[in-house]
Protein backbone atom coordinates (compact mmCIF):
# COMPACT_ATOMS: atom_id res chain seq x y z
CA UNK A 1 0.00 0.00 0.00
CA UNK A 2 2.07 2.50 1.23
CA UNK A 3 1.22 5.22 -1.29
CA UNK A 4 2.45 9.14 -2.07
CA UNK A 5 -0.56 11.40 -1.58
CA UNK A 6 1.31 14.72 -1.83
CA UNK A 7 0.23 15.33 -5.39
CA UNK A 8 -3.52 14.59 -4.63
CA UNK A 9 -6.04 17.37 -4.09
CA UNK A 10 -7.52 17.75 -0.91
CA UNK A 11 -11.00 16.74 -2.90
CA UNK A 12 -9.36 13.02 -3.80
CA UNK A 13 -7.05 13.03 -0.54
CA UNK A 14 -10.69 12.92 1.53
CA UNK A 15 -12.16 10.46 -1.06
CA UNK A 16 -9.40 8.34 -0.41
CA UNK A 17 -9.14 8.66 3.74
CA UNK A 18 -13.10 7.95 3.44
CA UNK A 19 -12.77 4.60 1.04
CA UNK A 20 -9.81 3.87 3.77
CA UNK A 21 -11.97 4.20 6.78
CA UNK A 22 -14.81 2.31 5.15
CA UNK A 23 -11.80 -0.59 4.34
CA UNK A 24 -10.03 -0.12 7.90
CA UNK A 25 -13.53 -0.85 9.29
CA UNK A 26 -14.73 -3.57 7.35
CA UNK A 27 -11.20 -5.63 8.31
CA UNK A 28 -11.93 -4.60 11.69
CA UNK A 29 -15.63 -6.09 11.88
CA UNK A 30 -14.11 -9.24 9.93
CA UNK A 31 -11.16 -9.81 11.97
CA UNK A 32 -13.53 -9.62 15.22
CA UNK A 33 -15.99 -11.86 13.92
CA UNK A 34 -13.26 -14.63 13.19
CA UNK A 35 -11.89 -14.53 16.32
CA UNK A 36 -15.21 -14.39 18.35
CA UNK A 37 -17.59 -16.87 16.12
CA UNK A 38 -15.25 -19.62 15.14
CA UNK A 39 -14.23 -22.62 17.05
CA UNK A 40 -11.93 -23.83 14.52
CA UNK A 41 -7.98 -22.80 15.55
CA UNK A 42 -6.69 -19.61 14.22
CA UNK A 43 -3.09 -19.73 13.41
CA UNK A 44 -0.61 -17.03 15.47
CA UNK A 45 0.23 -16.40 11.81
CA UNK A 46 -3.47 -15.38 10.46
CA UNK A 47 -3.46 -13.34 14.06
CA UNK A 48 -0.05 -11.60 13.37
CA UNK A 49 -1.27 -11.23 9.21
CA UNK A 50 -4.51 -9.61 9.89
CA UNK A 51 -3.30 -7.10 12.64
CA UNK A 52 -0.46 -6.26 9.79
CA UNK A 53 -2.96 -5.47 7.63
CA UNK A 54 -5.18 -3.35 10.08
CA UNK A 55 -1.39 -1.25 11.20
CA UNK A 56 -1.02 -0.85 7.50
CA UNK A 57 -4.44 0.83 6.69
CA UNK A 58 -3.69 3.16 10.16
CA UNK A 59 -0.73 4.30 8.92
CA UNK A 60 -2.71 5.64 5.42
CA UNK A 61 -5.27 7.55 7.50
CA UNK A 62 -3.31 8.99 9.56
CA UNK A 63 -0.60 10.42 6.80
CA UNK A 64 -3.41 11.95 4.83
CA UNK A 65 -5.39 13.32 7.96
CA UNK A 66 -1.64 15.00 8.44
CA UNK A 67 -1.81 16.38 5.13
CA UNK A 68 -5.20 17.22 5.64
CA UNK A 69 -4.73 19.16 8.53
CA UNK A 70 -1.51 20.57 6.70
CA UNK A 71 -4.13 22.73 4.00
Amino acid sequence: MLKDYSSMSKVELETELRRLQDDLEDLEETFQFHMRNTSDHISGRVVAKGEQELEKLEIEINKIKKLLSME
